[in-house]
Parts: C-alpha cells; sequence; structure tokens
C-alpha cells in the first residue's frame, strides 16, 4: 500500500493530510528557530565582560568632563565656541559607543580574513599622508587625510591593523618565530609601517606602533635575544632619524634642560609641571584650571593629564591611572580566557596600545620622558582616535563573549 501510494498520481488521503501535518510541523519548527536565533541574540549581551564594558564606559565619561573642563577656554579663543571641540567630541564618541556595540556582536575571525588585505591598505594610506595636496601639514607634522567634513589619521587605524596581522600570522605560525629569518620577515613588515610614519614626524605613532608588534612578537614565543637586538636596532635608527629632524632634537635639549629657555622650547613641560604642582593632594576642584587659561599649550590634548592633575589633584590623576590599569589588567584576562590563540593575540594587542600609551602620556607630562606628542586614550581631543579606540573595545568584548560562550 504504502509503495502504491508513493508511485500513485493521486495518493490515498490519508497520506495528503499526512503531508499537511509535516508541512504544518516544519513551519512550526521553523519559526520557533527564528524564535529562539532571537532570543539568543537579545540574551547574548549578557555573556560580555561587563567589568570590562564599565570600566571602558567610565573612562569615556571622564575623559569628555575633562576635555569639557580643558578645552573651553582654547575653543572660545580659536572659534568663538566654548564647546566646539566637546561637541565634536561627543558626536565621534556617541558614534564609536554605537559602532563597539554592533562590532560585540560580530564574530572577532571575521578580521582574520582580512589581516593582509588590510596591512597593505594600511600602508598606502600612510603614504598618500606624504604626498602634498593629499595629506594635511600642522604644525610641521603631515598626519592626516581630509574627508571635508572631518580629517581622518590613518596612524590610528594602522594601530589596530598592526595587531591585526601580527595576532594572524603568529597564530598562524606563518614565520618560524624562534630564528632569525622568521623574526626579520616580521621586522620587514614592522619598518614598512614605521618608516612612513617616521618620514610623517610622527614619532609617537611609530612608538605605538612598534610597541604593540614587539608586545605580540614576545607572546608569540619569538626569541628574546632577537627581540632585543631587533629592538635596540629600532631604537638606535629612530633615535638618530628623530636627532635630525630639527623640531625634535630640539624637544630632546628642552627635555633635559626646560628652564634654560622657559619661553621657548621649555615652555610646555614647565607649564605642565606648574599645573601638576598646583594641584596639590585634592586639587583645584573640576574646572577651576588656571593653565588652561592660555598658559599651558594644547591643553585638551597632549598635555590633558596635566590639567587632569590640577583640577582633581594627586588623588584623581592616581585614581584614573587606577582605572587605567585596571581596564588593561581585565583586557588581559580576557585574552588569556579566548578559545585560541587569535583571540589571545588580537586582545593583547588592543590593550599593549592602550598600555603604552598612557604609560608614555603620563611620563610625558611629568617629564620623565622627552615630549613625543602621544595622545591619552579616552581624554586626549580626537575623533579618529577616540572612535577606533571604541571599536577596538567592540573587538575585545566580542572575544570575551566566545571566551564565556565556550567556558
Amino acid at each position: 500500500m504504502a509503495i502504491k501510494a508513493l508511485h500513485s498520481d493521486n495518493p490515498p488521503k490519508k497520506s495528503a493530510k499526512g503531508g499537511r501535518k509535516k508541512a504544518v510541523k516544519k513551519k512550526n519548527n521553523r519559526k520557533n528557530s527564528i524564535l529562539s536565533a532571537i532570543r539568543k541574540r537579545s540574551n547574548s549581551i549578557g555573556e560580555i565582560d561587563y567589568t570590562f564594558l564599565l570600566l571602558t564606559v567610565v573612562l569615556t565619561i571622564i575623559g569628555l568632563v575633562m576635555l569639557l573642563s580643558a578645552s573651553t577656554p582654547a575653543a572660545n579663543i580659536k572659534f568663538g565656541k566654548s564647546y566646539y571641540f566637546f561637541i565634536r567630541q561627543f558626536i565621534f564618541t556617541a558614534l564609536g559607543i554605537v559602532f563597539m556595540y554592533a562590532i560585540s556582536f560580530i564574530d572577532y575571525h571575521t578580521y582574520k580574513k582580512y589581516a593582509n588585505v588590510g596591512i597593505l591598505v594600511g600602508i598606502v594610506l600612510l603614504i598618500l599622508v606624504l604626498i602634498p595636496h593629499i595629506g594635511i601639514e600642522r604644525n610641521g607634522s603631515r598626519r592626516w587625510i581630509s574627508l571635508g567634513f572631518t580629517d581622518f589619521q590613518p596612524t590610528e587605524l594602522v594601530k589596530f591593523l598592526i595587531a591585526l596581522f601580527f595576532a594572524s600570522s603568529i597564530s598562524e605560525r606563518r614565520y618560524d618565530l624562534t630564528k632569525f629569518e622568521g623574526l626579520m620577515k616580521y621586522g620587514l613588515w614592522l619598518l614598512a609601517i614605521v618608516a612612513p610614519i617616521m618620514l610623517e614626524t610622527h614619532l609617537s605613532g611609530a612608538i605605538v606602533i612598534a610597541g604593540i608588534a614587539i608586545c605580540l612578537l614576545i607572546i608569540g614565543g619569538a626569541s628574546m635575544k632577537y627581540v632585543f637586538l631587533g629592538g635596540a636596532a629600532l631604537l638606535g635608527g629612530g633615535t638618530a632619524v628623530a636627532l635630525l629632524i630639527p623640531s625634535r632634537a630640539a624637544r630632546l635639549i628642552s627635555f633635559l634642560h626646560p628652564f634654560d629657555d622657559p619661553q621657548g622650547r621649555g615652555y610646555q613641560i614647565i607649564q605642565s609641571l606648574y599645573a601638576i604642582g598646583s594641584g596639590g593632594v585634592f586639587g583645584r576642584g573640576l574646572g577651576q584650571s588656571m593653565q588652561k587659561y592660555s598658559y599651558l599649550p594644547e591643553p585638551y590634548n597632549d598635555f590633558i593629564f596635566s590639567i587632569v592633575s590640577e583640577e582633581l589633584g594627586f588623588v584623581g590623576a592616581v585614581f584614573i591611572i587606577l582605572l587605567f590599569a585596571g581596564l588593561v589588567i581585565r583586557g588581559i584576562k580576557i585574552a588569556l580566557e579566548a578559545p585560541d590563540a587569535f583571540g589571545m593575540l588580537l586582545t593583547i594587542g588592543i590593550m599593549s596600545q592602550i598600555a603604552i600609551q598612557t604609560i608614555l602620556n603620563v611620563a610625558v607630562v611629568t617629564s620623565s620622558v622627552p615630549n613625543t606628542g602621544v595622545t591619552l586614550p579616552f581624554f586626549s581631543y580626537g575623533g579618529t582616535a577616540m572612535m577606533m579606540l571604541l571599536m577596538e573595545m567592540g573587538v575585545v568584548l566580542n572575544v570575551s563573549r566566545n571566551a564565556r560562550n565556550r567556558l
């Protein structure tokens, strides 16, 4: 009977009813699977590392508040609008938060297939900056490309691209890091990126990118002997190039003897030290800085931490440093819980960027190292930097989501 029904053009009514029941059941199953997927997606927000997210949000909010305080006098003088810098930074921050949320849902493995293309695009963008009428020059440095509505700084994108490329290559064991030949290949890639940045006279960008690469090579198992030799060669070469640039050489001299030229090269660092010293233990109070009123140059940019110290005092400055330390430590924890080597290395690369920039910035404003022009993450003015930073936080959150799913 069953065989006859299968081959008949007019199957029995009972069989037709069974077919209809199957179709209805299949439709219900499909509906249930869609609902299940929606529920899973809506509930998956609980799987991210909330501590990391909280630290990111707190630093972002404090950074915006301090930027508002530090930038108001300069914005009023330059543009006649007290909130000019703050509004622009707020817009990029809002966009960055939206992107961070969206990226936290995108599987971080997606980026791996674009690692090679990405690093080549990054190198091309860095070269384009050097071309007149494409790259924008300010204060003797050529670092930006105009997009009309804003200026784009390729170095900020390359910070992520170098972490992505090295994380992808090392996790695939593309080159043998235990041998000099393998390490040299990574060194050549790094040189191809750092060279145009140095030609842009963007020393801080070169230092941060080289630092990210070195951290990943060490974590990836590179021979410490070769890393040390390569790092020493890079540092020596970079210092030599920097000294050949008059403005950089002058910065080094002013760092060593700032009070020899208090109204010239030493002026900025002296005013920075005045700001930090006048803050005392508990600070002058939020918004009460005196140094931001045309005394300290760029109070909303490289030297914003000086204003933080002046207004919030030693206690406030230490609290913010502890927030940065907490963010980096939590990021390392996420890296250690990552389901694979690529996730671990990518997270380490991103967190090393924040750690290096924070340490260098605080060291510069306290005159512990020469002025490199490095900015303070979450605090310094810069739309491209802020948006890229928050997008990178989204990548780390996705790694944490995958790690939680695994455990």
